[in-house]
């Protein structure tokens, strides 16, 4: 067999059955999108559940009220923070070390709601959604108010990334200011602070080197999955799989089938001769002098069926066409086998070609699609 001839019978084959190779794509696809999005919520909801089970504080916190916290978040988290900073010796020279203790006092309930007048900025929702997606204040994380010291020069620099503008931000910074220089924070009172950087809107911290402050890229394993770049990319490989998929099932299904449609439906030997011709666009003349030449030579033809004007018409002119080979032909030389698509039995085919084979006799196949 051709590997030309399979080539093309394939190409024939996805060109008969396109519309339900598309709708199995388009099935499959949907199908790839779904589960794309089923997946991607199924891993949004585990880990705001273990978000919310990281700590006692946030245990019953639910589901919708974790994501609007998470929706706040990104948006605090998107805008530009303040920040002033400044370094603390006391009488022995040594400076302050431990910048943690300070935003951890500053975030105490009764100092927060000092600042929170003092700035006209309600900072109590954005420290909430912290806690609500389990952003709890650890040395990889310090929150909307952190406090971060450069290990190499002890500058403290707190950071104020809590309001829904820069402006907001700033006005927090400038109460916490505020708030010590009036020597509120008690541990402060010992050292001597001097001031670098007054409160400004500004990023001067170090980010790649500062981790525990805040960011969009905090929130990105609680992000969600599913962008449209992604939907996009998922529906484009549900669509190339499904047409291969839908075309691997409706070739296997058709090898069911009890008719022959295609060259591939049936064999033949190599010395064999065969062409597909299209009944509907066919060279009679041409075709009849391809299966008579040479006259000379003794042939018999075999259709199944004879309903096929060009069948009768070369059964009138030039040969008689019979519908099976039987123990009283004469020996022939060739054996024209005519086959047309949906019509002619598998079963038949290969019983005449298998008792053409006992003739030892060349065999011509002539497919009408």
């Amino acid at each position: 067999m051709s590997l030309l001839t399979i080539i093309a019978e394939l190409w024939r084959f996805i060109k008969d059955n396109i519309l339900k190779i598309l709708i199995g794509a388009v099935v499959v696809m949907a199908l790839t999108i779904g589960a794309r999005v089923l997946l991607t919520n199924y891993i949004e909801n585990s880990a705001m559940e273990t978000a919310t089970t990281e700590t006692g504080a946030n245990a019953d916190v639910k589901p919708e009220e974790i994501e609007a916290s998470y929706k706040h978040l990104m948006e605090v988290y998107d805008q530009e923070p303040a920040e002033f900073s400044f370094v603390g010796i006391n009488e022995e020279g040594l400076t302050l070390a431990n910048s943690f203790i300070i935003d951890e006092f500053l975030t105490r309930p009764d100092v927060l709601a000092e600042i929170e007048q003092a700035s006209g900025v309600d900072i109590a929702p954005t420290l909430e959604a912290e806690s609500n997606v389990g952003l709890q204040k650890s040395k990889n994380f310090r929150g909307g108010i952190a406090s971060v010291r450069n290990q190499s020069t002890e500058e403290i620099t707190i950071r104020v990334l809590v309001g829904q503008t820069p402006e907001e931000n700033l006005a927090v910074a400038e109460a916490i200011y505020e708030y010590i220089q009036e020597d509120k924070v008690p541990f402060l009172s010992n050292y001597d602070l001097v001031i670098l950087t007054e409160p400004d809107i500004g990023e001067d911290l170090i980010l790649e080197e500062n981790p525990m402050a805040p960011t969009t890229n905090v929130l990105a394993e609680l992000a969600p999955q599913g962008s449209n770049s992604q939907l996009i990319f998922y529906a484009v490989i549900g669509l190339i799989l499904g047409f291969i998929l839908s075309t691997v099932i409706l070739f296997i299904t058709h090898f069911f089938s009890k008719k022959i449609v295609y060259a591939y439906d049936y064999n033949w030997d190599i010395e064999d001769y065969q062409t597909i011709v299209s009944a509907d666009n066919v060279n009679v003349e041409a075709l009849n002098n391809w299966l008579i030449i040479p006259k000379e030579k003794r042939r018999i033809a075999l259709a199944q069926h004879t309903d096929n004007t060009i069948i009768q018409d070369f059964s009138t002119k030039y040969l008689p066409v019979a519908t099976q080979l039987n123990g009283a032909d004469d020996t022939p030389e060739e054996i024209i086998i005519f086959i047309e698509s949906g019509k002619t039995d598998k079963e038949w085919y290969q019983v005449q070609f298998d008792l053409s084979k006992l003739y030892e006799s060349r065999v011509k196949i002539i497919h009408f699609k």
